[in-house]
């Protein structure tokens, strides 16, 4: 990118010499003192295309700079508590390893991560954090219990990938934040149903399921005490020291469980990910406690490193050996334990080359 800075300011610089030259060189004689002037600027614009369509070629051609990795450990199976900085919390009822967020700490002298990934955090290597947000729905909040539990879900999800990790011999350590927010939303919603293409078929399911959950998120954001989704984002994710940090929305209701695109954000380089209490494929209310399924959050967190579905899909239609059965994304298997990442997921995350 520097060298692409580089070339765009030579031509520049090229150009507003190229003025001087044109301008001060020749003596104007009648005829040419007033299309001179036109035509020395339609001679700098088309320099400065040219030094723009020169750049775009040389961007182009650069190869993608690798994202440098704090925390190259080898994956070990365990899943870590990460802190974050400058907060007030109490601690949740039923799992005091893990604290509710109450408010930011007021001039807190706090050790910030500044140096941010800005780009998609791929592939899944290093240090990744999650950092979850539940929203109450339907007139029922989250519980401390419920809370509790959905955490020791993500902690058996981290654990699988750490095990897959070390299966692959690739570099990384699962964490999940110490500090989580809650937050309700009564927000009524309309759904409108679409059909998408799943796998072979094409089924029904939410139109605009992106699109709310982003609204979700900055609605839930701004009850918090921040402006939107991409200001709690950009003021939380640099307490937190990581490679990369994965955001997970926990709506109290049913519905269909998804990953959000990288350039569907506000926010360069944001991973978020929706996991419903219960799957459906549309929202509707809880008719039973709610359930964090963990094969729902490696599902949804290798969606946002890169993997693909393969659910659908005859397992003929893949390359020899690259899927089977008990592919994570294929969800044939609902036990986590009899599932795992097979070589073309792995190569799409980066496990493999």
């Amino acid at each position: 990118m520097r060298s692409v800075f580089s070339v765009r300011a030579l031509i520049w610089v090229g150009g507003l010499i190229g003025i001087v030259v044109a301008v001060l060189a020749p003596p104007w004689s009648e005829e040419w003192r007033e299309i001179g002037p036109l035509a020395v600027v339609l001679g700098v614009a088309l320099i400065g295309l040219f030094g723009e369509l020169s750049a775009l070629a040389h961007s182009a051609r650069a190869k993608p700079v690798a994202r440098h990795l704090r925390d190259t450990r080898p994956a070990d199976g365990a899943v870590g508590i990460a802190p974050m900085a400058g907060m007030r919390r109490e601690p949740n009822p039923c799992d005091p390893r893990f604290r509710c967020f109450i408010s930011r700490e007021p001039d807190a002298s706090i050790a910030i991560d500044r140096d941010l990934e800005t780009r998609t955090p791929l592939p899944l290597l290093g240090r990744v954090v999650l950092i979850s947000v539940f929203i109450g729905r339907d007139g029922h909040s989250w519980t401390g219990a419920e809370i509790a539990r959905a955490h020791t879900a993500m902690l058996r999800a981290g654990a699988w990938i750490e095990r897959e990790a070390i299966r692959w011999n690739a570099p990384v350590n699962l964490e999940v934040a110490e500090t989580y927010f809650v937050v309700d939303d009564e927000q009524p919603e309309d759904v409108e149903v679409s059909f998408f293409p799943k796998g072979e078929t094409m089924q029904p399911f939410e139109a605009h399921a992106v699109t709310k959950a982003l609204s979700s998120a900055s609605r839930a954001a701004i009850r918090l005490g921040f402006l939107d989704a991409v200001d709690l984002i950009a003021e939380i994710n640099p307490r937190v020291r990581a490679d990369a940090r994965v955001w997970l929305l926990h709506p109290r209701q049913a519905g269909h469980s998804l990953a959000v695109p990288h350039d569907e954000t506000e926010l360069a380089g944001v991973s978020l990910a929706v996991c419903y209490a219960c799957e459906a494929n549309f929202p509707e209310p809880l008719i039973r406690p709610p359930f964090t399924d963990p094969v729902t959050i490696v599902h949804e967190l290798l969606h946002l490193f890169g993997a693909s579905d393969k659910y659908g899909v005859s397992l003929r239609a893949f390359p020899a050996r690259s899927v089977t059965s008990r592919e994570i994304m294929r969800l044939d298997e609902s036990s986590l334990s009899r599932s795992r990442i097979d070589p073309l997921t792995a190569r799409e995350i980066g496990w493999l080359s």
